[in-house]
């Protein structure tokens, strides 16, 4: 089954646990490690399912890019 494409996201969009695990390659039990770790934020609760701003997640990867960067810079 092929999974629906997303697009015309904004940074309000709300994600869910999938897009980021497809997006990243990490699975849902490393992004709720950071969760429980104060690392990454805690999701927006609708009923039983959980979202975040897509904004949050973005903010995230940028962090790790440019901390990436910076350690590149270094050497």
């Amino acid at each position: 089954m092929m999974s629906k494409a997303r697009t015309n996201l904004s940074d309000d969009s709300f994600i869910d646990m999938l897009y980021m695990t497809n997006d990243s390659g990490f699975t849902a039990r490393y992004f709720y490690k950071l969760i429980n770790n104060g690392e990454f934020p805690a999701p927006i609760k609708f009923g039983r399912m959980s979202r975040w701003l897509l904004r949050d997640y973005s903010e995230w990867k940028t962090r790790h890019i440019e901390k990436r960067d910076s350690k590149m810079h270094l050497k």
